[in-house]
């Protein structure tokens, strides 16, 4: 009896003890979910508040801005005469010690500049240097940060700081593509073609997206024949490349032996691109210059090669073109027949004419520039 009753009274007491165990453990949940729950609602209301507070703040810079901006905008020369400064309130001056405020105002500046021109746009640049902003530029540019230098040429190009172009010519050769990208454009920027003088030093490879940057930039200015013959002997490839678009598009006829020059660069994407140029820029013998460099050619080049003779080709030119419809390659044979035609007015005569005679059978390429023709 006594062993039966110690039994279940022990049962008992582990049951007793392990429901306290889960009801301090729920009570130990419940309270870190209420803590959590208290936690996150501190978090947002904390959030909200100093979220109000910087709104706040930046409306009243942007109102501070705002008005500098408009006070450089509308004044005119006659109250700007001499030393005169713009006007500038005692809280925008206080204001300037304030990074979070200068960056706001100087974005502001920028793309203000952007979109005016004359009087108002040299007013932003006089309101920008007597606020000092140039000098926090200046001091950018030394930043071990890539993107803080690219950020301060920027912004001194925007505002057409050009007399700080000994501070940012040393950038066109960074070793950052971004740095160097902002550092040639702004030259071009300030310069015109006559910017375009970094390619005398620069060694950093210029991207092809590059490349068509800056076209895309000297397309809006007025041509300028400035002095390219050293580009074309540059130890970077890039910058012969560029020099090639250059001649090409802006048609420099002075730079044609120059170009030829570049068919027997080792590199062969400077070959590809003065055979591509001479497209454009060619004599009587180009068709010589470019036939005798055929077979040593690359397949992509000799492909080019064809292509532009569709252009200079001429009469004595044809056997050249006949003999290629017996090339291993098929994409060369059809190239050659199209440059036969586009070249000689009596192309499709002596096309048709060697298909007939040749023990070769071209007769599907006859009808595929047929068809070309027809279409």
């Amino acid at each position: 009896m006594y062993p039966a009753y110690n039994n279940t009274k022990l049962v008992s007491k582990v049951y007793l003890l392990s429901v306290y165990h889960i009801w301090h453990l729920q009570n130990v949940v419940l309270a870190s979910i209420i803590l959590l729950i208290l936690g996150l609602l501190v978090y947002m209301l904390s959030y909200l508040y100093f979220k109000n507070l910087y709104d706040k703040k930046f409306d009243k810079w942007s109102l501070i801005s705002d008005l500098l901006i408009r006070k450089a905008v509308f004044y005119d020369d006659e109250e700007l005469n001499g030393d005169a400064m713009i006007p500038v309130t005692s809280r925008a001056e206080k204001l300037m010690s304030n990074k979070h405020f200068r960056k706001l105002l100087v974005n502001e500046i920028m793309s203000a500049k952007r979109s005016i021109s004359g009087i108002s746009a040299d007013n932003l640049k006089l309101l920008y240097v007597q606020l000092g902003l140039d000098k926090y530029a200046i001091d950018n540019l030394a930043s071990s940060r890539w993107y803080i230098r690219a950020k301060a040429i920027q912004e001194l190009t925007v505002m057409g700081m050009s007399e700080l172009i000994d501070q940012l010519y040393p950038y066109t050769d960074d070793k950052n593509d971004l740095v160097r990208m902002e550092a040639q454009s702004a030259l071009i920027a300030f310069y015109g073609f006559e910017g375009l003088h970094f390619l005398d030093t620069v060694t950093s490879p210029i991207s092809n997206w590059h490349q068509i940057k800056l076209l895309q930039q000297l397309s809006h200015l007025p041509p300028a024949n400035v002095e390219m013959a050293q580009w074309f002997k540059s130890a970077n490839s890039s910058v012969i490349v560029f020099a090639l678009k250059l001649a090409r598009i802006y048609q420099r006829f002075d730079c044609y032996y120059d170009i030829i020059s570049c068919l027997d660069h080792s590199d062969p994407t400077v070959r590809f691109e003065s055979i591509h140029c001479l497209n454009e820029i060619y004599i009587e013998e180009t068709s010589d210059d470019l036939i005798s460099r055929f077979i040593g050619e690359v397949l992509k080049n000799q492909l080019a090669i064809i292509k532009v003779m569709e252009t200079v080709g001429t009469e004595k030119d044809v056997m050249f073109l006949l003999d290629l419809l017996t090339h291993e390659n098929d994409e060369i044979k059809i190239s050659a027949a199209r440059a036969l035609v586009q070249s000689n007015k009596d192309g499709m005569t002596s096309l048709e004419k060697y298909s007939n005679e040749s023990n070769q059978s071209i007769n599907e390429i006859v009808m595929h520039i047929k068809g070309e023709i027809a279409a």
